[in-house]
């Protein structure tokens, strides 16, 4: 490889300009690339669930404009590019723009909304807000004081339903499980979440499933399985992410859940990386600030040349509920064990996820007790790094 590569990124996520940041640093006479089907600025993801309490209008959650970050990071920003196909054989990005060579190419191609099905002439309605212009066109949707109706109660649905209620709205969660947040806590923690949020006034529709949603005057009437009608102005789907894997599968990378990668970033071609929510790393996905940051310091150096592993800290993750604070590490996907309550008091809940030989390997820590996260991510870093060494 010449002495200035190439390197051309797909996605304008933390992800993408995370990893153009390392690159930067690492390699100053770059040529740098971005490639993005939207305008390119740059904000938090996570900032979307808590914006409309804080009475944050879209632009406003906007934390650098598109043409400021091309000049930082020196890049060639080709925003409005829809990416069609990679030609690996020629080393190409085609976009609606044209194609675009590349040495090596890093695709942070983020997540799908799920999309269950549902019937109903409305049910297309439900809005997944996955980037800045589904919060604009949500907002847009939203009248003062309105019911609105939150289809999934995981983080992402409990969440919105706690920024909702603290901006005025009056949401209804409807879930399958029986619990918020039911595939990352206990039900101990789950149950206290519910009730904290119902005294806020959201109201909890658990063990239900949407079957259709139909178009009224007003907004929209959603029926459940129970035979419950819900009327409501709008429609937030939060029922999950899916891996961004046609672009790769197209191109003949391996995919799983997401794009597969190795311990460096690497996908099954040599000069491809990919990081963020696309990828599936060999312990599986990894989505959320902290992993992406860690996977862009390995990846930038190993795709200029110096394959450098990735090393995740213990992945934890702050809910972002006002009404109920609450931290956790989730407990490893293919791991047996069980949850242990280890606190119950005036100061919130405490449990630990023990593996079968005892070992703590995820925990879920509620109101005064979110202050020991810092400590017990240490502790638990140090653990992994010496089943690592």
């Amino acid at each position: 490889m010449t002495s200035s590569p190439h390197i051309v990124v797909i996605g304008s996520g933390l992800a993408g300009y995370g990893v153009l940041r390392e690159l930067r640093k690492l390699a100053p006479d770059a040529r740098l690339t971005l490639v993005t089907q939207d305008d390119g600025h740059f904000y938090s993801k996570p900032a979307l669930s808590t914006a409309l309490a804080k009475g944050k209008m879209p632009d406003a959650l906007i934390t650098t404009p598109g043409e400021k970050m091309a000049a930082q990071l020196r890049i060639d920003l080709r925003a409005g590019r829809l990416v069609e196909a990679i030609d690996r054989q020629d080393k190409a990005v085609l976009t609606t723009g044209g194609p675009i060579f590349y040495d090596k190419l890093i695709l942070a191609l983020g997540a799908d909304p799920v999309r269950p099905p549902i019937d109903g002439d409305a049910a297309h309605r439900a809005l997944a807000v996955n980037n800045l212009d589904n919060y604009r066109e949500f907002r847009e949707r939203l009248p003062a004081g309105g019911r609105v109706l939150v289809m999934g109660g995981g983080l992402v649905g409990t969440e919105f339903a706690n920024d909702l209620s603290a901006a005025g709205y009056r949401p209804v969660v409807v879930d399958m499980l029986l619990h918020p947040l039911a595939q990352l806590v206990p039900s101990g923690v789950g149950d206290r979440i519910r009730d904290a949020l119902s005294t806020k006034g959201v109201e909890w529709h658990l063990g239900s499933k949407i079957t259709a949603i139909h178009k009224t005057p007003s907004g929209v009437r959603a029926q459940l399985d129970s035979g419950m009608v819900i009327e409501a102005v709008a429609v937030l789907s939060a029922v999950g992410l899916r891996p961004h894997v046609e672009l790769a599968s197209e191109a003949g990378l391996e995919t799983g859940r997401g794009i597969k990668v190795d311990q460096t970033g690497r996908t099954s071609d040599p000069d491809i990386y990919a990081i963020g929510d696309c990828a599936e790393y060999p312990q599986g996905l990894a989505a959320y600030v902290t992993p992406i940051m860690s996977a862009a310091r390995a990846i930038a150096p190993s795709a200029l040349g110096t394959p450098t592993n990735i090393h995740f800290p213990p992945l934890s993750v702050q809910v972002k509920t006002t009404a109920y604070p609450v931290v956790l590490l989730p407990a490893p996907i293919g791991v047996a064990g069980r949850w242990e309550e280890a606190a119950n008091d005036e100061r919130g809940l405490k449990y630990l996820f023990r593996d079968n030989d005892k070992n703590v390997r995820g925990y879920v820590f509620t109101q005064d007790y979110c202050q020991e996260r810092m400590e017990m991510d240490r502790a638990l870093g140090e653990q992994f790094a010496g089943e690592a060494a």
